[in-house]
Parts: C-alpha cells; structure tokens; sequence
C-alpha cells in the first residue's frame, strides 16, 4: 500500500494556491528543450521540505514523484516574490468566512522566539536564549486560534513593536458567526509585552477596543488568560510541527516569512477541509434522517 508522503497537498490548499501563481510558459517551446515541470508537483516538494525540515538536494523526488530540489527551490523563490502564499492565505481565510468558521468576536496577538542557525539581516541576538542569533514569530489569530495575519523578525525585536504592522496587515474579514465585515479587529487581546501605554493608545486610535494586558504587577490581567488568549498559545505550540521553521535555517528573511504564509495555508486548508467535511456529514444525517 502506498504512503501519502505529502498529506498538507489537499484540494483546498491546492486550488487556493493554483488561483494566484504566475502564468507559465508555454508547454512546449518551439526553439526546443524541456517543457516546464508541474506546478503541483513542484508544490508538492515545497509541502514536503516545509513538513519534513529536509534541505532541498536531499527531496526525495522519485518518491514524491515531483520535480528535483533545485526546481523546487527556484519554483518557491519565484513564487515568494510573486506572492503566492499571501494570496493564497487571503483567499482561505474567505473560504473559511463563507463556511461561518472565522469567529472575529476578538482577535488575539502572540509572539515566540525561534534560534537562527545561520545569520542574515532577518535574526539577531535573543534575548531568551544568550544572546544567540534567533528570529521571532508574530502572530494574530481569531477567537478560535486561526491564523489571520504572521509575520517574522529578528530575536531581539520588542512584541509591541511589530504590533502596528500586524494590524495594517489585517484582511478585510468576514465574521462567519455574525455575518459582520471587519476591516480591522474590534476587540484586542495580548499579553503584558504588548501592555504599554503608548501601544494601547495606538490600538485605541485605530478604533479598536484594547484588552491588551497593562504592565506592572499590581495591574489587573484582563487580556483573557487561561479563558480566552489560550488559544493563540495553542496556535504558537503549532508551528514546529512544520519542521523547516522550528528553527530558521534560511539566510532571507522573505524566505522564511514564505514559508510561515504557507504553513498559515496549510492550518487554513484543515480546517476549511474539516469545516466542509462536517457540513457533509450533517447533509447526509438529515437525508437519511
């Protein structure tokens, strides 16, 4: 029996994808040479280097029965500077709109520190981890813990610092629960990293209610911890199972902001795969019913 070795290459990440890649050239070219691989094998490798953590001359592209690394690799730097997994991560989360998931009640914001094993412009000294060279992960999700907007930097970059241009970077959402558009979180939770007072002042001038939880001790919480905020935790505790960014092993720092978009694509897909799976399964029951 064959193994899946891709699993993240669903339909719905697939054609969420397809829909924003350049136009190739033609199939066969009249001055001769190869015609140009298969985007959706080429995707397919893509899939399996960010799943698996594995360099790109080490794909197993007969097993996949995808193109080789080299391809692969050119296939997703031309795709990162088009901005496929921007699209493609927009055009799930409407998806995921139309089939009433998206719950915009309140919008969460999170950071986490990763190690760098190689320098570049995007890591710098962590401070959670002896001044080694590291990046950061800033993430917004919505009340359920879907990733709405993710961005990265280096270690050494303050939480609230990243928050203004995770909130220019917010899509225009549709609330699947109230039917509501959003062009910006009405409610903002966080933790005390983003507690200033000057930040809570900047979310209050873009009309957005701050839960931002204050600084000091004697402060109290109210950023939802343990009731609503949990799920941005969970959320973060994903992301290294995408073993290409459990660590940063890029030397751009658009590369492995790529490949976060594309792991945002690939929690989407599951859960907009799930989300119509359940709403299939309710069909039936009432038929047969």
């Amino acid at each position: 029996m064959a193994v899946n070795l891709t699993p993240d290459l669903t339909d719905e990440l697939w054609q969420a994808i397809e829909a924003h890649l350049p136009p190739r050239p033609r199939d066969h070219n009249p001055k001769g040479g190869r015609p140009p691989k298969d985007d959706k094998a080429c995707l397919r490798g893509i899939l399996y280097v960010l799943r698996e953590g594995c360099r790109w001359q080490k794909l197993p592209s007969k097993s996949l029965d995808c193109p080789s690394g080299s391809t692969c690799w050119r296939r997703f730097r031309d795709w990162t500077a088009a901005g496929v997994w921007t699209h493609g991560h927009e055009q799930l989360l409407d998806l995921l709109s139309a089939e009433k998931v998206l719950n915009l009640e309140h919008v969460i914001v999170d950071s986490g520190s990763v190690r760098a094993q190689r320098g570049g412009e995007h890591t710098g000294p962590s401070p959670v981890d002896r001044g080694k060279k590291g990046c950061k992960r800033h993430v917004l999700t919505d009340a359920d813990g879907i990733p709405l907007v993710i961005k990265t930097g280096p270690a050494n970059q303050r939480d609230d610092s990243k928050l203004e241009d995770l909130l220019e970077a917010f899509p225009v959402l549709t609330d699947g629960k109230t039917g509501e558009v959003h062009l910006q979180p009405k409610t903002l939770l966080g933790d005390r990293g983003y507690g200033f007072p000057h930040i809570i002042a900047v979310v209050v001038l873009y009309g957005i209610l701050s839960l931002l939880s204050p600084r000091g001790k004697d402060k109290p919480h109210g950023s939802g911890l343990g009731e609503q905020r949990y799920v941005v935790e969970r959320t973060m505790s994903w992301w290294p199972h995408f073993r290409r960014i459990a660590l940063c092993y890029e030397r751009k720092g658009e590369h492995f902001q790529a490949f976060h978009e594309l792991a945002a694509c690939v929690l989407c897909a599951n859960k907009l795969r799930a989300a119509r799976a359940t709403k299939q399964s309710g069909i039936e029951a009432s038929l047969a019913a």
